[in-house]
């Protein structure tokens, strides 16, 4: 499954004060943010196009915003003047500052990746669970932001809890996980597990990606680090698999043909929904007939993502036909719940 993220050009960092000095830097390190999570390459921080455009960062800004930092006591003496600062970029700009690089660029559109997770701690293992281990969850969810990745968890019901165990995490024989995870529908599966030791956490990680497994590790470091070393390993992997040249995404056209549009307001309600989504440039209504409406739907990007994406705002539902070989897509439009 694709899910559409939002706000990759836009961050969040600390401004050690409102001078002029404090905030380039500040701009400096949101820019650095903002392309570890947009583009994809070898060594993205030293292309020489993105050292050329930290070295300048202001330049790409298009948006900045300052507010009192909530926490204070990170910053010891002198953190008085230090603020939080977020900043949005101008995506235009950066997708022509990444054109001139041997870098590569990955959109929106991002597919899921189920994370299955193992918290050890205080001698016990468990699977994570965000209710009961509020500090994991949140650095969980800020490495998911500062990575991009649209993450989805287990559900971890009874049927979960009785076919895997903890040991199937990481096991040498994953068949197990696999199998368990093979009704979300995912084609991004990271398995992990935390350890916290006397003064540092530790993490062990197998990402399963494209019929491959690849595993890898973090010594010590902040709960914080061990979690983002493994969201940031699988950024690198899909991002290198999914990203191109900006320029060479080229505009397509395809046909949606949707049963079940009940008169006009339902029709507009549809072609809303459509010009809504990011991939989608233009929607034209060309007819109805036999109680098939078909609009002509130009759009950036490839057919498959496109039509993973229709199908994400329970708007529209996929039809079990099949359109290989086609320029056509079918759908039945899901009744409007506040008509």
């Amino acid at each position: 499954m694709a899910a559409e993220v939002q706000g990759l050009y836009e961050t969040e960092v600390i401004a050690k004060s409102q001078s002029p000095d404090d905030r380039n830097l500040a701009f400096k390190d949101a820019l650095s943010s903002v392309l570890n999570r947009v583009a994809a390459g070898n060594d993205i921080i030293n292309d020489q196009a993105v050292r050329t455009a930290l070295s300048n960062a202001s330049y790409y800004v298009k948006q900045y915003q300052y507010s009192l930092v909530e926490n204070r006591s990170v910053f010891g003496n002198g953190g008085s003047e230090a603020r939080t600062m977020r900043v949005l970029f101008d995506e235009q700009a950066l997708l022509n500052l990444i054109n001139t690089g041997n870098l590569k660029i990955w959109g929106e559109s991002r597919p899921e990746t189920l994370l299955w997770l193992v918290v050890e701690e205080n001698g016990q293992r468990l699977f994570f669970k965000p209710e009961t281990m509020p500090a994991v969850n949140v650095a969980v969810i800020n490495s998911a932001k500062q990575t991009g990745l649209p993450v989805l968890f287990p559900l971890m019901d009874l049927d979960e809890q009785r076919l895997l165990s903890v040991n199937d995490v990481l096991s040498a024989y994953p068949q197990n996980l696999l199998a368990v995870s093979e009704h979300y529908g995912v084609v991004s599966i990271l398995a992990g597990r935390v350890v916290k030791t006397h003064d540092c956490w530790k993490s062990d990680w197998a990402f399963y990606f494209d019929q491959r497994i690849e595993q890898w590790t973090k010594s010590c470091g902040t709960l914080h680090d061990a979690i983002l070393i493994g969201l940031q390993g699988v950024y690198n992997k899909l991002a290198n698999y999914y990203a191109v040249k900006p320029y060479v995404i080229e505009m397509n056209v395809v046909t949606l043909k949707i049963s079940g549009i009940l008169g006009m307001d339902d029709r507009n309600r549809i072609t809303h929904y459509l010009k809504s989504l990011k991939m989608v440039k233009s929607v034209n209504w060309m007819n109805s007939d036999a109680g098939i409406d078909r609009f002509k739907i130009s759009f950036e990007g490839n057919k498959t993502d496109l039509e993973e994406m229709v199908g994400l705002g329970r708007v529209l539902d996929p039809k079990d036909t099949s359109t290989h070989g086609t320029n056509e897509l079918d759908y039945h439009a899901v009744p409007n719940r506040f008509h």
